[in-house]
């Protein structure tokens, strides 16, 4: 048996299927496509290039994600330059932050819809929670997005977009995962993922469906007893789709499924219950479930005039099951304390409805609505069902004077049934190209984000933590600035290289945080603080031949939170990051060797140390990987690597920014882990 399991862990699958619409656009061999001609599709008015759009948009692509051997969102997202993660170790979920924002101003998106599942008292949605394995690619677009996507999307924008069909009648894909987290692996330890999915295409109709099941075994490092530092986690995911395209019109229904289980155990106690007199360990498991409905149509009546009309509803479910062990007898019992036991529920329901209309040669109109729907009850909201309704109506304008120059202005008109949200909220995006190889963008934007269900109505009391959500609570607002230069051209001894540099300034108003009353350590939210983050980055890109280089650098100035008391002091404190990827192929015999690179430098942060303050800060750390990908066969590939090169698990840190579940010290990765995957493909046209 242990032989067979050996030989499992050899093995993976994965498909390769190209979107429908990046197909009309992008070159069949992928890998020698070029950064800036890929097509993107959020924010725009009709699928164009990187290059033509007058958004900077970062993408990555499935072959990227694939050579990586990455079973999680957040393995790929790391690696990008003004992307930061934590981990909550109390609830097992992680959490992103972007241009020194926080997660809960990230909008995360499932081909251009939000993602209902916001958790724990951060507000921050876990993406460890999406699909890797039905990702076709990832859209990045960095700064205020509220203009076209609304609240949450002050930072900006992470657009997942899933597979389609291939061009094959039928297509069958398969992986197999298999990796030690640390120095730890087996049956019951480490990772075991396994996914099967096919597609179906014929004439106008397309359908496809996918099952995948991810086990992590948890991390128990320096823990003693039954605890683990990292939970154990176990997930479904399963998900279909089927279209209809014919002529002017397409429409297309998605499905996705969540059921996920976190399991929390917990040692012994080192003294008997008071009332049973038994040694007892309290374990807890944290279940999800997400259901996700999408229905899209789009019709284009003319080449001046399209339409576009997006839905989704979505059922979130996340329990807390709290149990007692016995130690003599082994005896499990419901866990009868205050706040163990739990079941919150929400609902999501978007409408999105869009217009182009070119209007003529020099101006492109595109008016829309947008209406989201959000619905909470349970036990830890306040009594009865808690709703927030946001009603929005956008307009934006493509204006090109001429063949290089590019301007895009907007408004978004807003009524929420809750809180005061700005009335109005603008925008204004410029493209000039200078030359074919060169061009700068810039944009200003009024950001917002909007109180969540859980600040409101949230309340939270057990041992550990007292909650408390505040229904009066403001709408954030931000004036934000990007700015961006890309350089791209070919030497004459066939090199191409691009060069981008960028910057950023926000500056948001009624931020969103905890404040702990004097008397109690209950914790309760306001708008408290006016906070500002700045930050500029370089990035340097290389081809030649079957080598691919890419470097960056980044420099994020994080607000001081204690400014405003002490003008003595720096407004923002800075913190550097640094990334590299390397990568080459060797087409004759199929073998592709890639590795990732980065670093998180220190950030420092005031501390108050009884009643004075001290510069703290959480220590720099080195992330890697390196990855071997091997075609072995027609319908068959193997991918395998070390992941954390550096052996990283946790850092040096005297507090934890964005959470009031404290620790001393910062888990940020599990140790150094091998894996290794078989990835299979097979098609009949």
């Amino acid at each position: 048996m242990r032989k067979i399991h050996l030989l499992l862990a050899v093995l993976g699958i994965q498909t390769a299927i190209q979107a429908q619409t990046a197909k009309q656009y992008l070159p069949e061999d992928t890998s020698k496509a070029k950064d800036l001609d890929e097509v993107v599709v959020t924010g725009q008015y009709k699928p164009q290039s990187v290059k033509n759009s007058v958004y900077q948009i970062k993408v990555i692509s499935r072959e990227r994600i694939e050579k990586q051997g990455a079973t999680r969102l957040q393995d790929v997202l790391r690696n990008e330059l003004n992307l930061r993660f934590s981990q909550d170790l109390a609830t097992g979920g992680s959490a992103i932050s972007m241009l020194g924002l926080s997660g809960q101003n990230v909008k995360i998106l499932v081909d251009g819809l939000p993602v209902t599942g916001r958790q724990g008292v951060n507000n921050e949605f876990d993406i460890s929670q999406l699909d890797i394995n039905s990702i076709e690619r990832i859209e990045l677009v960095e700064g205020p997005m509220s203009v076209v996507y609304g609240a949450d999307a002050l930072a900006g924008v992470i657009n997942i977009i899933t597979k389609k069909a291939s061009t094959a009648r039928l297509s069958v894909n398969a992986r197999l995962h298999e990796e030690s987290i640390g120095n730890e692996y087996g049956t019951r330890q480490g990772i075991h993922n396994q996914q099967i999915g096919l597609t179906w295409k014929k004439k106008n109709w397309e359908a496809g469906a996918s099952l995948a099941h991810n086990f992590f075994g948890g991390w128990r490092d320096t823990a003693i007893g039954r605890e683990l530092v990292w939970h154990k986690k176990d997930q479904r995911l399963l998900n279909g789709f089927v279209g209809y395209s014919k002529g002017k019109l397409n429409l297309r229904y998605r499905a996705d499924g969540l059921d996920e289980v976190i399991t929390n155990p917990a040692n012994y106690l080192p003294f008997p219950d008071r009332i049973s007199g038994d040694t007892l360990a309290y374990d807890q498991e944290y279940l999800s479930r997400r259901l996700m409905h999408q229905l899209q149509g789009g019709y284009v009546a003319s080449n001046r005039l399209s339409f576009q009309l997006q839905s989704s509803y979505t059922d979130y479910r996340r329990e807390v099951f709290s149990t007692t062990l016995n130690k003599a007898n082994g005896d499990v019992r419901l866990d009868p304390g205050e706040g163990r036991q739990s079941v919150v529920n929400f609902s999501g329901f978007t409408l999105r409805g869009t217009m182009y209309y070119k209007l003529n040669e020099l101006i492109s109109l595109q008016p829309g609505v947008d209406i989201n729907l959000d619905k909470g009850e349970g036990e830890r909201l306040k009594t009865g069902a808690n709703t927030v309704n946001d009603y929005a109506f956008f307009i934006s304008s493509e204006i090109t004077p001429g063949n290089k120059f590019t301007i895009r202005p907007g408004l978004r008109f807003i009524k929420n049934s809750v809180y005061d949200a700005p009335p109005v909220i603008p925008s204004v995006n410029a493209k000039w190209m200078i030359t074919e190889q060169l061009d700068i963008r810039a944009s200003y934007a009024r950001g917002f984000r909007s109180p969540s269900l859980r600040e409101l109505y949230f309340s939270f009391f057990d041992a550990n933590h007292q909650v408390v959500g505040n229904p009066d609570l403001k709408a954030e607002t931000s004036h934000s600035f990007t700015a961006a230069i890309s350089l791209k051209n070919k030497t004459a001894s066939g090199w191409q290289y691009t060069v981008q540099a960028g910057g950023f300034y926000n500056d948001v108003k009624n931020l969103i945080d905890y404040v702990f009353t004097q008397t109690s350590d209950t914790a309760r939210l306001y708008n408290i603080l006016r906070s500002k983050t700045s930050g500029a980055n370089l990035l340097l890109t290389l081809r030649y031949r079957q080598l691919t280089l890419g470097a960056g650098g980044s420099w994020t100035g994080f607000y001081n939170d204690q400014y405003e008391a002490d003008k003595s002091l720096p407004q923002q404190l800075w913190s550097a990051e640094a990334n590299l990827t390397a990568g080459y192929s060797f087409p004759a015999i199929g073998l592709d060797l890639s590795l990732y690179y980065k670093f998180t430098g220190k950030r420092p942060r005031y501390i108050t140390n009884g009643p004075d303050l001290v510069l703290s800060e959480q220590e720099g750390y080195h992330m890697a990987d390196f990855t071997v990908n091997k075609k072995i066969s027609r319908f068959l590939r193997i991918n395998a690597g070390v992941r954390n090169l550096f052996n990283v698990d946790r850092i040096r840190s005297s507090f934890v920014a964005g959470g009031i579940h404290t620790g001393g010290g910062l888990s940020v990765a599990t140790g150094r882990s091998g894996f290794a995957s078989l990835l299979f493909n097979w098609n009949k046209n």
